[in-house]
């Protein structure tokens, strides 16, 4: 491989790891973010909700940028955008709310252009690298909200937050290999099916949207369902750290095996028992720490699983890396709508009940129907298949 290939991968690894910390960071941190700042305890809910606003209603259009100015390009704006954002929303509850706002807005272009860029970069390697790709951005979130609070304790939690910035940076530096060789697309009219128009676009889109709905839900519910359950806070937040490194294995083999093989039948259906059994397990009252542990080490490789097998389908089920993009924009509009409402409308249920056991209920029914989508992606050669 070329010494500028090999430079390439580091600024790929970078990218995807901030595509995740500046969000995962905030949760250990809000209390002192509240603190600090005198943020109303109405809007540190957004600073989570923001982002996943802005991936949804931007992501459709990201596509459209990157064939006009180069993914590269967009890629690169939109980190030194998440570095300026990132840096600036620890002076006040204004800069907080903007700051994540661009951050969200940053990220929606990562998440899109990312298995594009994958795609044209290393044809040949795409498995592999979007293993690279997930496996980075799920190790530096597991660190970050692992060790946010013990930064903030060394260095403030302004800096520690601040440092995601400095990494984006470094990012940039290692990028700049890939702005020598931007794709843009020709001029002269799109060819091929409107993605929107596609039924298995849709049944894609859903499996995203899903499997979103399952990771936000069960990041923001479960050390609650685990303190309600008799654990304490510590123990809870340990378990929680676990459920997250319990997902590294998955997002680095995943992509791998779905590009071997082409047909992921059997890594659905592995998801699917993993997701059963550890939403059904999560079900059961009990403080065992033991049992407990099983339970957040299954829902992570479940969790991871199914987003990493999401990303190896945008490039597994089109044949251009402009497909790819498209899919990518689409899915992520519709995953991301789901993924803002599902813990919201989780947390109602069971305020409204008093008990955990109804809205634990109804995710199993949605890991039933996220099933159903995947085996219907996994039937076609490309999601523009009749």
């Amino acid at each position: 491989m070329r010494k500028q290939g090999k430079i390439l991968i580091i600024g790929i690894i970078l990218f995807a790891g901030v595509m995740r910390t500046p969000i995962g960071m905030v949760s250990p941190l809000l209390s002192s973010i509240q603190h600090s700042l005198g943020v109303p305890a109405g809007l540190l809910g957004s600073i989570t909700t923001i982002p996943l606003l802005c991936f949804a209603f931007f992501s459709p259009f990201v596509p459209q940028l990157g064939r006009k100015y180069g993914n590269e390009l967009v890629m690169f704006l939109a980190v030194l955008i998440l570095a300026v954002g990132n840096y600036f929303r620890v002076f006040s509850t204004a800069w907080l709310l903007g700051g994540t706002m661009l951050i969200g807005l940053s990220i929606a272009v990562l998440n899109v252009l990312m298995p594009v860029t994958i795609a044209q970069k290393y044809p040949q390697r795409v498995g592999v690298m979007t293993s690279l790709y997930t496996f980075s951005m799920t190790l530096f979130s597991a660190l970050a909200s692992g060790q946010s609070v013990v930064m903030a304790q060394r260095f403030g939690w302004q800096k520690a937050m601040q440092s995601i910035s400095l990494l984006a940076l470094i990012g940039m530096v290692f990028w700049l290999p890939a702005l020598k060789g931007m794709h843009r697309a020709k001029a002269g009219k799109k060819g091929g099916s409107s993605v929107w128009k596609a039924r298995g676009a849709w049944y894609l889109s859903l499996f995203m949207g899903l499997q979103s709905l399952l990771f936000y839900t069960t990041l923001t519910w479960v050390p609650s369902i685990l303190v309600a359950h008799g654990l304490s806070q510590g123990e809870a937040s340990q378990l929680f750290g676990l459920m997250q490194l319990a997902s590294l294995v998955p997002s680095y083999v995943v992509p791998i095996l779905a590009y071997r093989f082409k047909r992921v039948r059997g890594i659905i259906l592995t998801m699917t028992v993993s997701f059963l059994a550890g939403i059904g397990l999560l079900m059961v009252p009990t403080a065992s720490f033991g049992l407990t542990v099983v339970i957040v080490i299954v829902l992570g490789a479940a969790s991871n699983i199914a987003f990493s097998l999401t990303m190896a389908l945008f490039s597994l089920k089109t044949s251009t890396p402009e497909q790819t993009g498209d899919i990518s924009g689409m899915a992520q509009a519709v995953g991301y709508v789901l993924a803002a409402i599902g813990p919201v409308s989780f947390g109602y249920l069971q305020h409204i009940t008093g008990s955990w056991t109804l809205p634990l209920s109804i995710l199993l029914v949605v890991i039933i129907v996220l099933t159903f989508f995947g085996l219907a992606v996994d039937q076609r050669e490309t999601i523009f298949d009749d």
